[in-house]
């Protein structure tokens, strides 16, 4: 079957994306900071691309309309080749020991997360909506799973030869991604490519600003969400590398735990969604963030926060599938890409400053700041949660 082949595909090649991912994913900030950049300027970087930053904020409305207007695998396919060419940027960086060229690095990067409303329209076209928590699940657990090792060994080899050779691997690795995305991967839009209006584009960006009237209270939740986040656990690593002189093999330990309970619990916590809905896992997201940002202002050592953040895996579990089923099921399929992109985009547009201002808090007054600030906002994200998030129900969404 057509559509459980394209899953196969998209969990093998999530697969290959986590396990690049992951092996940089320690090394990272530790690395912009060891080629002389400022605490300010990492969390500049961090504005600019990844997932919380402004440029895939920018991009992922109008990919995500023209996913619905050309089919998934163009999109997903481009987004794998804008991985390529900034893991290029970031060896290149390593090679010559200038930061500067990580710029064009994390927007390549930004870029790349214009695949992300295609795959996610692409898994949700697959399964029924009561299952939907569950194949969700299922793609988040192939891309995590490799993280429970692959961190400490990016973190290893940068701390015995350097970082350099952490960004080799990776490049193959995306090398054999978008070999089988090209190869493997069937269109499954259920439609005729349609032809892309230039006025229907404009309508698309303008209507990035203005959330839809049934899906404002979550519009403006996970926006809440991706701000107060950034502010202080979007810097962590970076922060507790200059703070406590943390190695990157101890950060990249601290990312496999997170990784290892994020990987166990995914699945169960699947069933649970599609079982309970998606409102009270996003609270109870929200509700253990309190916990372990609490945890990170009482803590010093490495054992208390590589704990800490283990305890974080349960929160990427509980907040994941939860956030993509419940706009899955609440927009119509054809119009799915569209509103992936745009709540992409109004999450990033208000959330792309918090890196940048976390660092400054940082630079200002020391380690405290930016985890209070973050303390605070996790608070108030989940009360909006509490009283503005609506949830369809199953009738509703079988439509």
């Amino acid at each position: 079957m057509k559509t459980s082949r394209n899953l196969r595909v998209i969990a093998g090649t999530s697969f290959l994306a986590g396990l690049s991912s992951s092996i940089m994913q320690a090394v990272w900030q530790p690395f912009v900071l060891s080629l002389g950049a400022p605490m300010s300027t990492l969390g500049l970087l961090e504005s600019l691309g990844g997932f919380r930053g402004i440029v895939p904020a920018l991009i992922q409305p109008a990919s995500g309309w023209l996913s619905d207007c050309l089919g998934r695998k163009p999109l997903i396919a481009l987004g794998s080749l804008a991985n390529f060419l900034s893991i290029s940027f970031y060896a290149l960086a390593a090679v010559t020991g200038d930061w500067r060229l990580l710029l064009p690095g994390v927007i390549l990067l930004g870029v790349g997360l214009a695949s992300r409303p295609a795959a996610s329209s692409l898994i949700a076209e697959s399964a029924h909506a009561g299952r939907r928590g569950m194949a969700y699940s299922i793609l988040m657990a192939s891309w995590i799973a490799p993280g429970v090792l692959a961190p400490a060994l990016g973190g290893f080899i940068a701390d015995h030869w350097g970082f350099t050779p952490v960004f080799l691997l990776p490049l193959g690795l995306e090398s054999l991604r978008l070999l089988l995305i090209l190869w493997l991967l069937i269109e499954t839009l259920g439609q005729t490519p349609g032809a892309i209006s230039s006025n229907e584009l404009k309508r698309v960006l303008v209507r990035v600003i203005v959330p839809p009237r049934e899906l404002r209270g979550f519009y403006w939740a996970m926006a809440a969400d991706i701000f107060v986040w950034g502010l202080g656990g979007a810097l962590l690593f970076g922060m507790l590398s200059q703070t406590y002189g943390f190695t990157t093999f101890q950060l990249g330990v601290m990312s496999g735990l997170l990784s290892f309970v994020w990987a166990l619990s995914q699945l169960p916590i699947g069933r649970l969604i599609d079982r309970y809905g998606c409102k009270p896992f996003l609270a109870l997201s929200e509700a253990l963030g309190v916990l372990v940002v609490g945890g990170w202002l009482v803590s010093a050592g490495f054992p208390a926060f590589a704990a800490l953040h283990a305890c974080f895996g349960l929160i990427a579990a509980t907040w994941v599938p939860a956030q993509q089923a419940l706009l899955a099921n609440s927009v119509p399929p054809k119009q799915l890409g569209e509103a992936i992109g745009r709540l992409s985009a109004f999450r990033g547009l208000i959330g792309f400053p918090a890196p940048y201002l976390g660092g400054l808090l940082y630079e200002r007054f020391g380690f405290r700041a930016p985890i209070l600030a973050n303390l605070v906002g996790v608070v108030v994200t989940l009360v909006i949660i509490l009283l503005t998030v609506k949830e369809p129900s199953l009738a509703e969404c079988d439509r």
